[in-house]
């Protein structure tokens, strides 16, 4: 397993372009690219990939990611033996980056003021090849990005863009060291974004990440002060108030989008954070290009 790492400024930020699943049967071969102007991110799911980056071989195994860098040579150093199924993504980081045997921290593209206020230079460190043991989260983040990409509108461009940020700090490599209390809480913040359309209890979460209910509750308050419920209930709220703004959609399809079976406990809730009830915020902020319903 390759043991190098590619190290991306954040600012700006990396930009999802497209993604798909690819499949290839015996024989077949990865295509020959030498311009690709995108970094390619790959999710191995089954077979074996025997592909060649400036000449450098590599076999990546299910349960493996690789990545490709832009306008670099990679094509197929041997033939697909069995068939080989996996996830790809395309991404584009306008941001300074390197390659190298150990992360390196790199320096912002944009120029940060510090007169007022710090701006940290934020990197991203990925393994290019790396095994991962979360199949089925991974896995299901990159369909809602495909699902939200699909779309072909504001809210699904927007959503793709934040799911896949999401998906980079699941398979970054940290170099700082939290407390697991701080840990947690970052992956319990994670998990209640990527599926906030879905019926979410502190239950579910002490399920999901192994540990006792009341662990999921003080790790959240401690580290953001916010009740897993409470920031599920905000996270929601704005959520709806893209598809208020920016869409026709009925308040009752709103709510079951954002999580709510219940179009009653749907208005409550938003209007405990922002003192309206859905339809009076559209009438309210919504441009005029927007129908209310």
């Amino acid at each position: 397993m390759d043991n190098k790492y590619i190290s991306i400024s954040c600012l700006p930020i990396p930009t999802f372009i497209q993604g798909g699943y690819a499949i290839f049967d015996p024989g077949e071969n990865h295509p020959n690219r030498n311009d690709l102007q995108y970094f390619v991110l790959m999710f191995i799911v089954k077979g074996k990939l025997f592909i060649s980056e400036d000449d450098v071989n590599y076999t990546v195994t299910p349960n493996e990611m690789f990545i490709l860098l832009p306008m670099h040579h990679h094509y197929s150093w041997k033939p697909i033996d069995s068939q080989t199924e996996y996830y790809w993504i395309h991404f584009y980081a306008n941001g300074k980056w390197i390659q190298d045997s150990k992360p390196v921290k790199t320096g912002s593209k944009v120029a940060i003021p510090t007169l007022h206020y710090f701006t940290p230079n934020v990197t991203l460190y990925l393994k290019k090849q790396h095994a991962f043991n979360n199949q089925e989260s991974l896995f299901s983040i990159i369909n809602k990005i495909f699902k939200s990409s699909a779309q072909q509108n504001d809210v699904g461009f927007w959503q793709a863009q934040h799911l896949f940020i999401d998906l980079l700090q699941m398979v970054q490599t940290t170099t700082n060291t939290e407390s697991p209390a701080e840990t947690l809480a970052g992956r319990i913040q994670l998990y209640l974004r990527d599926h906030f359309d879905e019926k979410i209890t502190n239950e579910t979460l002490a399920d999901t990440f192994h540990v006792h209910p009341n662990s999921i509750i003080s790790s959240m308050k401690k580290t953001f002060g916010i009740t897993p419920n409470s920031f599920l209930r905000r996270y929601r709220s704005e959520e709806a108030i893209k598809r208020l703004l920016t869409t026709n959609e009925p308040v009752s399809t709103i709510a079951l989008e954002v999580g709510y079976t219940n179009v009653y406990y749907f208005s409550n809730a938003f209007k405990k954070d922002y003192g309206l009830a859905p339809a009076e915020y559209r009438k309210k902020y919504a441009n005029n290009q927007v129908t209310t319903k």
